[in-house]
């Protein structure tokens, strides 16, 4: 029985309306051979957490938001050749990885396994009533919620963009007065901030890789109320997003939760890779942690640097 040779162009251009800006149409004629994706990726919470140990006082509160997971299952050392070729196979018509072995994505299941992050619940969006705020109301509102507002409102990139390095000083200047003897209110504070850090950071980074979006400001006013939300639904959207873009034409930058795109392709071609080394371990791992925690014991990827 005789099989039509293989070839890796696609075979029909009825679906794929982008592939004329695809990166995969410059790379076939010799380009962007040798440029891979990166991410101008500042690590201001980790960083944080390296130096300063969280109370337990604030500890208890993430653990109730759901977000104290990411936490726990720590720094993930990022490889950008896996990440930059993922990323050449991502097709944006279909948000499908067009792979030798047939089309596979990422799944919202695939985010509450690995990451622990919750599907069900309320959509993340903003109200009407703040798509209009201006600078200044958000301003407003960081300084209600965090006790923190930057000297020069200048510091604003558009109406609702921060930098994240002065609400890390912020937090630097917080740290030593959190004990528990500290109100409630100042330990509510300064759990913000850390989810601030947490959000610009980690899980919707933007390509600037400094920068936080204080329309999250709505949904950390009742941090009671944040496990209600399908926070995997919007990180696993926002990632979708940043490929979308970055797949197109000559981008350098790559955002989003970069760390869940690697670890899924980890888990999703894991018979492809070789034997994991034997968990060495000081003390056991916390229970029930999502798997994407096993990536980091095993491998040591929790190091500062960067594949």
């Amino acid at each position: 029985m005789e099989f039509p040779p293989l070839h890796p162009r696609p075979s029909s251009l009825e679906l794929l309306l982008l592939q004329a800006e695809h990166r995969s149409s410059y790379i076939w004629v010799g380009e962007l051979l040798a440029q891979t994706l990166r991410s101008r990726r500042r690590d201001g919470m980790w960083d944080f957490l390296k130096d300063h140990q969280l109370h337990p006082c604030v500890v208890k509160h993430l653990q109730d938001t759901g977000f104290y997971r990411i936490i726990e299952i720590g720094r993930l050392q990022l490889d950008w050749s896996l990440i930059t070729a993922l990323i050449e196979r991502w097709r944006p018509e279909t948000h499908t990885f067009d792979l030798p072995i047939g089309e596979t994505t990422i799944t919202l299941q695939d985010v509450e396994v690995l990451y622990g992050l919750p599907i069900d619940g309320l959509a993340v969006a903003l109200p009407q009533g703040m798509r209009d705020y201006t600078g200044a109301q958000y301003l407003d509102t960081l300084q209600r919620l965090t006790d923190f507002r930057p000297e020069d409102d200048g510091v604003l990139v558009g109406a609702s963009r921060l930098a994240l390095t002065p609400i890390r000083l912020h937090l630097e200047a917080m740290h030593d007065d959190i004990t528990h003897d500290t109100p409630e209110l100042h330990i509510m504070w300064y759990t913000r901030s850390l989810l601030l850090l947490m959000f610009g950071g980690i899980l919707f980074p933007n390509t600037s890789g400094n920068l936080v979006s204080l329309r999250f400001l709505h949904h950390l006013e009742q941090l009671d109320d944040l496990h209600r939300y399908s926070w995997d639904t919007a990180v696993l959207g926002y990632l979708y997003r940043q490929m979308c873009q970055a797949c197109m034409g000559f981008k350098r930058d790559v955002a989003g939760f970069m760390p869940l795109l690697q670890v899924w392709a980890w888990e999703r071609f894991l018979q492809f890779q070789p034997p994991l080394p034997p968990i060495a371990q000081v003390a056991p791992p916390p229970p029930f942690l999502p798997l994407a925690r096993r990536w980091v014991e095993r491998r040591g990827y929790e190091r500062e640097y960067e594949a």
